[in-house]
């Protein structure tokens, strides 16, 4: 899992939580070797200075000749894990892998940056694939319930609130080029029903 974090229902005492499976290569290299190879970093990617330290180092993603993960799939999921058992209720894999505008199948899942948001209601707001798209989950199944595409993957923290008497979700789709180069600026607010 990483930086979004996990939801949480306190009813039922659920943590929801997205997690990534990827397979990275780290090659440390002497100072004097490091200055030689060193060619820029990308965004978790590339060359790192390690300064202060006699190394440096780069790290690679492992990667087809399309680009795309080359390790066992899923390579993204969501999962809700009982706290008081410590049992996992269910996981299923979450969005698709793009690159190129080529989709692999869902069944694959896709690496996942941002975390997920729970209504009172028993239901799950995420956004955080690849595919650029937001979705909604039944916390009691996993069961997918809603997707729309919005302008760039959803990284941030959904927010669910209510205004008026209605409740609405709130989806920043800005991207970031850890998951591909897609950037955009918009909000992407829906009404629950």
């Amino acid at each position: 899992m990483q930086w979004g974090g996990v939801a949480f229902d306190p009813r039922g005492k659920t943590a929801i939580v997205n997690f990534s499976h990827v397979v990275q290569s780290i090659k440390l290299y002497p100072r004097k070797e490091y200055e030689q190879r060193a060619a820029g970093s990308g965004n978790e990617q590339g060359f790192y200075p390690q300064e202060g330290a006699p190394y440096g180092m780069s790290l690679d993603n492992a990667l087809n000749w399309l680009g795309m993960p080359c390790w066992k799939p899923p390579f993204g999921e969501i999962a809700a894990i009982d706290m008081t058992t410590g049992d996992i209720k269910w996981r299923r894999p979450i969005g698709a892998s793009q690159k190129w505008g080529f989709y692999m199948p869902e069944s694959m899942g896709s690496v996942t940056i941002g975390g997920p948001a729970v209504t009172a209601g028993g239901v799950i707001f995420i956004g955080a694939s690849m595919d650029a798209k937001v979705r909604a989950y039944a916390l009691a199944d996993g069961k997918e319930l809603w997707s729309d595409i919005v302008q760039a993957p959803a990284v941030a923290n959904p927010a669910v609130y209510e205004y008026k008497g209605r409740e609405y979700v709130a989806f920043i789709a800005g991207g970031n080029t850890i998951l591909k180069d897609q950037v955009g600026d918009q909000v992407a607010v829906y009404a629950l029903p």
